[in-house]
């Protein structure tokens, strides 16, 4: 069977558009989008056959209202920026399992090229809207890289805020963690309390790169060996906080006005400390509650794609 392709480029938000549909081509069965109606083999589709995708970030409630890390630090947060680029919402047949070991079968799929730099503390950030043909988007992929320019100029996440040793108890530290990495997440279908990414012709959808910041920084209302704090670093190991050492903790402590700023722009370097904070940083992408698979670099898992 033949392969049918097309592509639409055009400016929008901050990004441009590509949209791609392939059908058959022995690589992917030719079946229609789940909804609203089939593809249309050999014509082209009208702008007016297309609906709009809009795709968002977003760093949920724990930012936008404060989190209690594992070890009990009470964080408050004034700026977390992350730079997207090769934002790309996927319809997969079969369902992309990012838990499992096959690639992603790609036979639709819209992106905004990017980088897009947002601040994730204020609200659910806005990344672009895309034309896109009705179906079902039912995976989501992104890139983690360092900004070009902007506040978070060279860091791929910037975390800015205040923390106190306890809830409520003694004078904030303002800090700021930054980190340069470049990571992948290429995730499956979202998953919340209603199902997203369904385009219908002259109708709006969207979906959301989510993260998870209670994997990076554990979550203090759940108990110390829950699988979730197990995995997480903390926020005392994040800001280089032994609260083993009274030195360090005390030096810490002794901040004042002057941000305790750590840079993780070493991690390349290998060491197993480094090697920890990439793993944890990795565990942060999300699609609502859906999970996806993460490396480092670029998007190499997206496997075939028109």
């Amino acid at each position: 069977m033949s392969w049918f392709q097309w592509s639409l480029l055009r400016p929008l938000a901050k990004g441009m558009v590509l949209v791609a549909l392939g059908l058959g081509a022995g690589m992917t069965a030719c079946r229609p989008p789940v909804e609203p109606g089939p593809a249309r083999d050999g014509q082209a589709i009208s702008a007016s056959a297309t609906g709009t995708l809009e795709l968002w970030a977003n760093g949920e409630a724990f930012l936008r209202e404060g989190l209690v890390s594992k070890e009990g630090w009470a964080l408050q947060f004034e700026h977390v920026y992350v730079t997207l680029a090769d934002i790309t919402a996927y319809q997969t047949d079969p369902p992309f399992d990012p838990q499992g070991e096959g690639e992603l079968q790609a036979k639709a799929l819209v992106s905004l090229t990017g980088p897009l730099t947002v601040d994730l503390v204020p609200e659910r950030a806005l990344l672009g809207s895309l034309e896109a043909p009705p179906g079902h988007y039912n995976a989501l992929a992104w890139r983690l890289v360092p900004a070009a320019e902007g506040p978070a100029k060279g860091y791929s996440l910037w975390i800015e805020g205040r923390a106190r040793p306890a809830e409520g108890e003694g004078e904030a530290i303002p800090f700021v963690l930054k980190f340069s990495p470049e990571l992948a997440f290429v995730c499956g279908e979202y998953v919340g309390e209603t199902r997203k990414g369904f385009v219908r012709a002259g109708q709006v959808a969207d979906l959301e790169a989510t993260f998870h910041f209670d994997h990076l920084f554990g979550n203090g209302s759940l108990p110390p060996k829950d699988d979730l704090n197990s995995a997480a670093l903390g926020f005392a190991s994040l800001a280089k906080l032994d609260p083993v050492d009274p030195v360090s903790l005390e030096q810490g402590l002794k901040a004042g006005s002057q941000p305790l700023e750590v840079d993780w722009g070493s991690l390349q370097e290998g060491s197993p400390r480094a090697q920890a904070v990439l793993q944890s940083l990795q565990s942060l992408g999300h699609v609502g509650e859906g999970h996806c698979r993460a490396s480092s670099g670029g998007l190499g898992g997206t496997g075939s794609l028109p």
